[in-house]
């Protein structure tokens, strides 16, 4: 923006004075900018500089119109489509993945989805992000557990399909022609019982559940709190799918912490998944030290276990990298599922009990009876033949074999150092430890 003109010179092209109105070219420049400023500012998104607008929600029949347009596309009037098919051909997976991402539930009839087109009809994603309540989506699908058995048994809703669907030259069938009108079979769905599942009966298999009540904070379902029935209720429930090992100690090295260790050491835990290296300049024949080249480094000639060098990282390993470390112990867990109702919360189980609490002190001996002698005239049975029966006498039997012991191995020393067998230096420790044994236990 360029300075404004000085008095002089506004006065002497007989412009307005100084400190009267500017004048109205001056102002128009000024409003122009600043428009041009605002609009830059607060306009909608720029993509490769065409300010894109906000689209209208259009009609399902108006994409159905395109899509059966585009059915045959030998016709010259789509010749300059062809690139355009070309090139969303690489957007395929994805539209593959939001179609299987938004299909819909075995509890649900019918899901009406959001959809995003191209105007010539060669890529239509779904425009949307299934959102789900875990513990709900669990006690959903514990259900369809209990169903699906059911159904195996029953067979109602399954048919047998012939693949491929369709010939190589036979043309896809149109939607509204032929599946619009076709009634979907019903939805799969437990009997709640009134009593006790009443706390979920009104909601449970709706397509997005308590959207729109004080349980979730919305649509985007990020946060909810259920309460206490509701949640014995989808307990209850979800009981079919959910795991009976709630000890902590179960998961010990496969569990979140020690994939990432793994996968920082660009190792593989055995029967656990493999990963891609997460630093890739590790080389082993680089390393700025091996038990060829450090006196320091105690030489371990057997391998080092894949499970030893996760579960402690930093000792196992010469240059661990963004490792995790993992408990090595939780507190032991006693709880045990009961599948008695009528028990209390709070038991002593004979799984975890076996010992009964506040066992009987022994009987005292009878009166008269001498403290060292057993009832009923049983006496201690003697020691073993060869075997001396007093402790001095054991003690000195046993210091005898010691010290013999001791002895011969002094003579096989000096018979090794006079014949070169072994070196002087080592001799002399050995005999100094020799020494020291047979001082100890003359004292």
């Amino acid at each position: 923006m360029a300075p404004p003109a000085s008095s002089a010179t506004a006065g002497a092209n007989g412009a307005a004075p100084a400190g009267g109105p500017p004048p109205s070219a001056e102002l128009e420049d000024k409003a122009r900018r600043w428009l041009q400023l605002n609009t830059k500012r607060y306009s909608e998104k720029r993509k490769f500089g065409y300010s894109e607008h906000q689209k209208e929600d259009m009609p399902p029949e108006h994409l159905r119109k395109i899509i059966k347009d585009h059915g045959d596309m030998s016709s010259k009037k789509f010749r300059h489509d062809k690139r355009v098919y070309l090139g969303a051909l690489k957007y395929v997976p994805h539209a593959i993945f939001k179609l299987l991402e938004n299909m819909p539930m075995p509890w649900e009839q019918v899901r009406m989805v959001d959809v995003l087109y191209h105007i010539t009809g060669a890529i239509t994603f779904v425009n949307e992000v299934p959102k789900v309540i875990e513990p709900v989506y669990t006690a959903q699908w514990g259900t369809m557990w209990i169903m699906m058995r059911r159904e195996k048994r029953d067979r109602r809703h399954f048919k047998r399909m012939r693949f491929p669907p369709f010939d190589d030259e036979e043309p896809p069938l149109d939607y509204g022609d032929n599946v619009l009108d076709v009634e979907p079979l019903e939805a799969i769905a437990i009997d709640l019982d009134e009593d006790e599942d009443e706390a979920v009966l009104g909601w449970f298999y709706d397509h997005r559940p308590l959207m729109h009540t004080k349980f979730v904070n919305g649509p985007s379902y990020r946060t909810w709190q259920l309460p206490l029935p509701v949640m014995t209720a989808l307990h209850r429930l979800a009981s079919q799918l959910l795991s009976d090992i709630v000890d902590p100690n179960y998961y010990y090295l496969f569990d979140a912490k020690s994939f990432f260790t793994s996968k920082a050491l660009n190792m593989a835990i055995p029967g656990g998944p493999k990963f891609e290296p997460l630093h890739r300049d590790v080389e082993m024949d680089e390393d700025d030290w091996n038990e060829f080249n450090d006196i320091h480094k105690i030489i371990i000639r057997q391998p080092i276990r894949t499970e030893y060098r996760i579960a402690f990282p930093f000792l196992y390993n010469s240059r661990p990298r963004g490792v995790h470390v993992q408990h090595y112990h939780y507190p032991t867990c006693c709880y045990v599922k009961t599948d008695d109702p009528d028990l209390p919360a709070f038991y002593y189980d004979p799984i975890v009990n076996p010992i009964p609490a506040g066992a009987p002190p022994p009987p005292p001996p009878p009166p008269g009876m001498p403290p060292g002698i057993m009832p009923g005239g049983i006496m201690p049975a003697p020691p073993p033949p060869g075997m001396p029966g007093s402790f001095p006498e054991a003690a000195i039997f046993c210091m005898f074999i010691i010290c013999s012991g001791v002895m011969f191995l002094a003579a096989s020393m000096e018979a090794l150092i006079m014949s070169g067998g072994m070196s002087l230096k080592a001799g002399f420790i050995l005999r100094s430890i020799s020494g020291s044994i047979l001082e100890t236990i003359s004292i």
